[in-house]
């Protein structure tokens, strides 16, 4: 027989042990060396895939949408994995923190999170936190410093923005004037209604109330401001000078609780500022009926939400407060700057 041969059974036995150990030993170093190379910036040659939840305050309306719209886009842009999750609607607390706890089980690497409640979302945040997920909060402020950032409009702010236009359309003095709040404890809402309050009390106005909705949903809001208006109207006329509403379902409800009054030949002339667009609200501005919109940017705030949430995973600088701006929307400013426009979707 020609070349190398085994003519010990034992000693071939023990050859190839060795060399099964040894290839084994090989693979695993291979295996260990790809491990170690893995990164958290993406998927490409082997990376690893970034897995983003981002959990709104609800996954209906027009307002949510597009903000989801920005966090999809930022997703994208970034090369992560988006897991959108939200309730049905902005009032139910126990399923949003749910939705956290599942997230932590499902291990994703980070969250940004639309907390529904500024205290009882805390603790499924700091759970998350304490799992070793980190968490930005959006939209509305949370308890605690728990979350590595907060991204959200400046709502005291866009309160007072709101207040101030009315002031210029109503001037200084005694001033009869009505706020429709939202969800007690959602604290972008309060933010508004402190912005404004503070704002029209400090030249001389009087608020005459200030009540929550029924429930969140637009009709909830509607029947507490038709419950409300009827105080007001007298002789045939509302008795009110101005009014605000704290975000889009309270604005619309608002809306069509004073439409009502005018289909019933009662008397509305009143200043009334809302807070967040759609559609039927801009129609409304065009029309005259409402006096002026603050604005959010729902897109630029998703989108924000997620890119801060994957540039802290990437080690990258971030703000801790990252303001999503706000604008106030006429039908003057609409008619004239074509920015306006694009904001409210119009263009």
């Amino acid at each position: 027989m020609n070349g190398f041969s085994i003519k010990h059974p034992l000693l071939f036995s023990t050859l190839i042990l060795a060399i099964g150990i040894l290839s084994t030993g090989c693979n695993k170093s291979d295996s260990q060396r790809n491990s170690t190379n893995k990164t958290i910036d993406g998927s490409a040659n082997g990376k690893k895939k970034l897995v983003i939840a981002a959990i709104p305050k609800s996954t209906g309306g027009e307002f949510w949408e597009t903000v989801e719209v920005g966090a999809r886009d930022a997703a994208e842009e970034f090369g992560v994995e988006l897991k959108w999750q939200g309730t049905l609607t902005e009032t139910e607390i126990a399923e949003q923190n749910k939705i956290i706890e599942s997230m932590i089980n499902l291990g994703v690497d980070g969250m940004a999170i639309a907390p529904l409640n500024n205290k009882a979302t805390s603790k499924s945040v700091a759970a998350a936190v304490s799992a070793g997920i980190p968490a930005v909060v959006f939209d509305s402020s949370l308890d605690g410093d728990a979350h590595v950032a907060f991204v959200a409009t400046d709502n005291v702010a866009g309160g007072a923005l709101g207040a101030n236009h009315m002031l210029q359309k109503l001037g200084e003095g005694e001033k009869k004037i009505l706020i429709l709040r939202y969800v007690q404890g959602t604290a972008s809402t309060e933010n508004r209604a402190k912005g404004f309050i503070e704002t029209v009390t400090a030249s001389g106005m009087k608020v005459v109330g200030d009540p929550y909705p029924e429930d969140g949903t637009v009709a909830g809001c509607k029947k507490t401001a038709s419950n409300t208006l009827e105080r007001f109207i007298n002789e045939g006329k509302l008795g009110l000078d101005g009014i605000f509403a704290c975000n889009l379902n309270s604005a619309i409800g608002m809306a069509a609780a004073l439409d009502d009054l005018r289909k019933s030949n009662v008397k509305v002339d009143v200043t009334f500022v809302g807070f967040d667009t759609s559609p039927k609200l801009i129609k409304g501005l065009q029309a005259g009926d409402i006096a002026a919109l603050v604005s959010q940017d729902p897109k630029k705030m998703g989108y924000l939400a997620v890119a801060t949430t994957v540039k802290h995973l990437r080690g990258e600088p971030i703000e801790k407060i990252v303001d999503t701006g706000v604008e106030l929307v006429t039908a003057e400013r609409l008619e004239k700057e074509p920015a306006v426009r694009v904001l409210v979707g119009l263009e």
